[in-house]
Parts: structure tokens; C-alpha cells; sequence
């Protein structure tokens, strides 16, 4: 017993050690909890990708019943653009930090 009190030089060191050891610890948990929330929100906007499937098969769906195009493209919020001689037809989505455009037809225009 004497000799354990008398042995400082070790307990310094062993001391250091150990409340390294912990604040590393410490650290890993929080750094396991900020990423796992990050990644659950990042996780969470990838259903967009899934939802502009389902659209497009909604849009291919209403076109088989019978719909005009009119109503589909007031329905579903469809747009038109023109770029370099192609006619693109597409729709918007979008969540968080991710946005969708799904382009649903493409033709290329009439040379005039």
C-alpha cells in the first residue's frame, strides 16, 4: 500500500491518459449524432426522385383514360420550353435542398 501512494510519476501519466481517451470519446459521440441527423435529412429529399416517377406515371396513366392535354398539363403543372431546336415539355419538383426537373417528352421542332 505504501508503495502505490508513492508512485506519482505514473498516476500523472495514467491520469492524462485516460481523460484523453474520454474527451476522444466523447467527441466520436458527438460526431456519430450530428452526421446521423445530417444524413437522415439528406436520406429524407432523396423521395423526390420517387415522387417524379410516380408523376410521370400519373401523366401516362390520365393520357391512357382519355384526358386531353390540356387538362394534363393544367393538372400536373406541366411546362414548355424551347432550346437549341427541341420542344421540352417537363415538370418542376422539388424538397430541401433538392429540386427535380423531369422531363416528360422531347421533340425536336420543325425547320422553318
Amino acid at each position: 500500500m505504501k508503495n502505490i501512494i508513492k508512485n506519482k510519476r505514473g498516476d500523472i501519466s495514467i491520469t492524462i491518459l485516460v481523460i484523453g481517451i474520454v474527451a476522444i470519446c466523447i467527441m466520436a459521440i458527438f460526431s456519430f449524432y450530428f452526421s446521423d441527423r445530417k444524413v437522415k435529412e439528406d436520406l429524407n429529399s432523396i423521395g423526390i426522385i420517387d415522387e417524379a416517377a410516380v408523376m410521370k406515371e400519373k401523366i401516362s396513366f390520365y393520357r391512357n383514360l382519355g384526358f386531353s392535354e390540356e387538362e394534363i398539363v393544367e393538372e400536373f403543372k406541366i411546362k414548355d420550353e424551347t432550346f437549341e431546336g427541341f420542344n421540352f415539355k417537363y415538370f418542376d419538383l422539388s424538397l430541401g435542398g433538392i429540386s427535380v426537373r423531369y422531363d416528360i417528352e422531347i421533340k425536336k421542332q420543325a425547320s422553318e
